[in-house]
């Protein structure tokens, strides 16, 4: 092919001086879009583990507003879920599809469907009960099942038998893998922590304005029960006593609501990673800091690896 390279053309500096423009800007392309890749995987995996070295572990009933850290049991926070692939209940699911693909240059498996769940589950520590909202977050659960088919969309019964190893021996053309949290796992969480007060943080002038809203979607029955001089209309005093009826409803609503227990969510921040595991704290920041350092040494691969092409193709 047109774009192939070996390994002596490679290191060839002539040989590459000399290339089609198309075929160096493929490789070059390819190499520096690998090398950027590589320095933000750097950073991102880093910047993780240094988020879980420092910050400390905070119980759900005295954690901070804003980014914090939290341990505890994962709990329903609805009703459970089940896995999209093998029919197992679970309160969190990620899974994949691949096709093994035959192929004059090798062979691989492509993926041909994904997915993950983003319902919410939920925390507790013991001392409280923090709800979790897993989407756009970076999951790493220890329930991780693989497995072989002949179908696109494997049946129950499949999940049970075979490896991907033996599977392909057999013939088996797709390869399924699937990651779930499930009721009472080991949970570790990193994100941005807020608490509802309910009524306690409500503001009556909003409760008010709802009310009215509503009140007004049913007009005849509002002034059925505020036309105190039977015109069939609500005039400037009748229309205050409807606001005071409002606002003493908006009272009772803020009152009602403080009843109730505070909320407590945990989402992604803005600008930071939200990291849930079913890994212990410390296996998780070791497998981030080991990512950390893969990626670095495939960036300075790549990154001398970029500048050799570069600087044989346009050097002195």
């Amino acid at each position: 092919m047109i774009l192939s390279m070996d390994l002596a053309e490679l290191f060839c500096r002539d040989c590459i001086a000399q290339q089609p423009a198309l075929k160096f800007a493929f490789w070059g392309g390819l190499s520096l879009a690998g090398t950027l890749f590589s320095l933000w995987r750097t950073r991102t995996a880093f910047i993780h583990a240094r988020l879980i070295a420092d910050l400390p572990t905070s119980r759900v009933r005295s954690a901070s507003q804003g980014l914090a850290e939290l341990a505890g049991l994962a709990r329903a926070a609805d009703a459970p879920l089940s896995a999209p692939l093998s029919g197992r209940p679970c309160l969190w699911w990620r899974y994949r599809i691949e096709r093994y693909r035959s192929g004059r240059r090798g062979n691989s498996w492509v993926t041909v469907e994904k997915g993950a769940s983003e319902a919410p589950l939920a925390l507790d520590d013991g001392s409280g009960h923090c709800l979790i909202l897993p989407e756009g977050g970076e999951v790493h659960s220890h329930r991780v099942k693989r497995w072989t088919g002949q179908q696109r969309r494997p049946s129950t019964a499949d999940a049970t038998t075979g490896s991907s190893l033996l599977g392909t021996l057999l013939g088996q053309r797709y390869r399924y893998t699937e990651e779930l949290i499930a009721d009472g796992d080991p949970l570790y969480v990193l994100g941005h922590f807020e608490t509802d007060d309910g009524g306690r943080l409500a503001d009556v002038r909003s409760l008010q304005g709802d009310i009215l809203r509503a009140w007004k979607q049913q007009y005849p029955a509002l002034v059925a029960d505020h036309d105190q001089d039977g015109d069939g209309a609500l005039d400037a005093a009748e229309w205050e006593a409807v606001r005071a009826a409002a606002r003493r409803e908006a009272r009772a609503e803020q009152r009602r609501r403080g009843r109730q227990p505070a909320e407590h969510r945990l989402r992604k921040p803005d600008d930071l990673p939200l990291l849930i595991s079913t890994l212990p704290e410390s296996r998780l920041g070791r497998s981030l800091r080991w990512r950390a350092l893969g990626f670095a040494v495939a960036f300075l691969v790549l990154g001398s690896l970029t500048a050799w092409l570069f600087g044989s193709r346009f050097g002195t």
